[in-house]
């Protein structure tokens, strides 16, 4: 039987995660996961399935046993707000889905914490460390031997090396490249079709190539 999963989230995240778990159903013949619904705070319905709660009345869901979670709010630029909506759900890490698409390479010593999401085409290199609730997006790659914190999104196509460290719900945006040996700090930004060649401070967005200092990240 089917593990239930409910996506914390929208369309745009949220209905990325769907449409994996939907694919691995139904060209994989994967049937460890089936979306039942979504927590949502705006919609009725979210890509054709139920928006069963707001993030306010969550607990409701969780104490349903049989439901498992996954989480699919990641606001770039806004990344303090998300942790402050992850925290408010308050969900127990042991309640979150892994989900993996098909395609994906994730090498066996990997470490994938709970609630981590792995796109169509991914690669995942030996003796990475992924944070939960990170969200990986199609066709990204991340090196070997790269540590990743919590909440953290890599956006389409984006590259990352090899001997990394990226804090706490932080981003590689769109088509971006982060050279080997770099760190990126907490709620910090490398910004889409950038060129990371230095390490990127807390809460500062880069951009360019190669990336200079941008702005900070919006802090209410």
């Amino acid at each position: 039987m089917s593990k239930k999963v409910i996506i914390i989230g929208g369309e745009g995240n949220g209905g990325i995660i769907a449409s994996c778990i939907e694919d691995n159903r139904e060209r994989f013949n994967d049937l460890e996961w089936e979306v039942v619904g979504f927590v949502n705070d705006y919609e009725k319905e979210v890509c054709g399935y139920p928006v069963l709660s707001g993030t306010n009345n969550i607990s409701k869901l969780v104490e349903n046993k049989e439901y498992y979670f996954m989480w699919g709010i990641h606001m770039i630029g806004r990344n303090i707000l998300t942790e402050q909506v992850f925290r408010k759900v308050n969900i127990p890490q042991e309640r979150f889905a892994t989900i993996i698409h098909k395609t994906a390479f994730v090498a066996k010593s990997v470490i994938l914490e709970s609630g981590v999401f792995v796109m169509f085409n991914c690669y995942i290199g030996p003796q990475t460390h992924i944070g939960q609730c990170s969200l990986i997006m199609a066709n990204s790659l991340i090196g070997h031997d790269t540590k990743v914190g919590a909440l953290c999104h890599f956006s389409l196509g984006s590259i990352t090396g090899s001997y990394i460290t990226i804090g706490l719900c932080s981003d590689v945006a769109l088509g971006a490249k982060v050279l080997e040996k770099r760190k990126i700090g907490n709620y910090a930004v490398a910004g889409a079709n950038s060129l990371i060649t230095h390490d990127i401070p807390d809460y500062e967005i880069h951009v360019g190539s190669p990336a200079k200092f941008l702005k900070r990240v919006r802090e209410d």
